[in-house]
């Protein structure tokens, strides 16, 4: 009794509902599903995925122990200004975990989109089909609560952060800020009764140094040159807030009409950036500046999931002490994001900024070079990779099911 009342105090003071168990019966299971409710839960939320699913060999690189409980933290994480989440963990019979997830609504999205969506994120889950569903059938129980038509993922929270679940590519280790998830988990979405949409492809550039950024740009680019009114310029270390704040300007105004995407804040867009601000190389982050005013950029950040993957999701001070001595060793680059103001799209601009780019990187001794995720709905990027000479690497896409009318039980 007294401990069951210091559960749901600490659950309180999180943020999140009160815990609402939910039980599936499987042919040869019995899954129940619960709400994250104390230290212990939360220590076990985190840390399933590397003692059940992957093992050391797997491509998978787990994030930073510290990094997800800043993005489940209620008080911290600015994402719960305008959604509401609830961390979800699957115990079998006998009270082992059997997967997790996130199951979220961002309220932004609601009314940017116009539609009643519920999310499920950072999902991981064992090779169990009962587990699986069980997960679903919460999150979706959750966003049917919420009002809720569709349920949609994987998606880390928002657009911007992690999402999708691999198709293809499951021997290669993914880039920093990218996705991987096990072979087994488009059997158990549609075990779970989700249907695939939204596929997107992640590419790579094996010898950047094989590039010739003159060959990128033909006479209309060159002529945009000349004329002077066009300048690339590196992103300034001295002045990263007001750079910072360029960046989401211009990513707002390029991503606006995007499929799932949302207007960033100012305090979503610190706080997602944040962890990478000590990683960030200012030589390979670039503005585009039209007249002297900012109308482009590429975010671009040095792979360092080598020495992540060493890591194990430890933050001590061995796990820094790997981090500081290894970082010579760091020879690829992750393009992040990028994106030009959308009354100068398909003007050319985009090409001579990734013209600039390959310069950098080779002045910079990069050798490779990873595009995170672009959506088969997006020709003129995939143009731009092939002119790069990119391949795929990964294959992803999220998953969504609709949801039944408000306030009907699923469990």
């Amino acid at each position: 009794m007294n401990q069951q009342r210091s559960q749901d105090v600490y659950h309180h003071r999180r943020g999140f509902p009160a815990p609402s168990p939910t039980r599936r019966e499987g042919a040869a299971s019995s899954v129940q599903v619960h709400a994250v409710q104390n230290k212990a839960d939360l220590k076990a939320w985190i840390r399933f995925p590397r003692l059940k699913v992957y093992p050391p060999s797997s491509p998978w690189v787990p994030p930073l122990d510290h990094d997800l409980r800043r993005m489940l933290d209620t008080r911290k994480n600015p994402f719960f200004r305008h959604g509401d989440g609830l961390p979800l963990l699957a115990r079998d019979a006998q009270g082992a975990v059997v997967g997790r997830t996130l199951a979220h609504i961002y309220h932004r999205h609601t009314v940017r989109h116009n539609e009643r969506a519920a999310f499920f994120g950072y999902f991981e889950c064992c090779d169990d089909v009962a587990a699986a569903q069980a997960l679903i059938d919460a999150a979706a129980t959750f966003g049917a609560r919420h009002g809720c038509t569709v349920l949609r993922g994987p998606f880390n929270m928002t657009a911007m952060q992690e999402m999708g679940i691999l198709l293809e590519g499951f021997d290669t280790t993914p880039a920093i800020d990218e996705t991987y998830t096990a072979p087994y988990y488009p059997a158990l979405m549609k075990a779970a009764g989700l249907h695939p949409v939204f596929p997107v492809t992640t590419f790579r550039i094996d010898d950047v140094s094989s590039i010739d950024p003159e060959k990128l740009l033909a006479e209309r680019h060159r002529l945009l040159l000349s004329e002077g009114r066009l300048r690339v310029r590196s992103a300034n270390p001295q002045d990263y807030t007001r750079e910072f704040e360029t960046l989401r300007e211009l990513l707002n105004d390029s991503f606006y009409h995007n499929p799932h995407f949302v207007p960033i804040t100012a305090e979503e867009f610190l706080f997602q950036i944040g962890p990478f601000k000590r990683l960030l190389d200012p030589s390979i982050n670039l503005v585009a500046e039209l007249d002297g005013v900012p109308c482009g950029f590429i975010i671009t950040v040095p792979d360092f999931n080598l020495l992540l993957k060493k890591m194990d999701g430890r933050l001590g001070p061995r796990g820094l002490l790997t981090f500081l001595r290894g970082q010579s060793q760091i020879h690829d680059a992750c393009l992040l994001i990028m994106g030009m103001q959308q009354q100068l799209q398909a003007q050319g601009m985009m090409r001579i900024l990734h013209a600039e780019l390959i310069r950098a990187l080779q002045r910079r001794d990069y050798h490779r070079l990873t595009v995170t995720w672009v959506a088969d709905e997006n020709p003129k990027s995939l143009a731009t990779l092939a002119a790069l000479g990119a391949h795929p690497l990964h294959r992803l896409t999220l998953y969504e099911m609709p949801l039944p009318a408000e306030g009907r039980s699923l469990i």
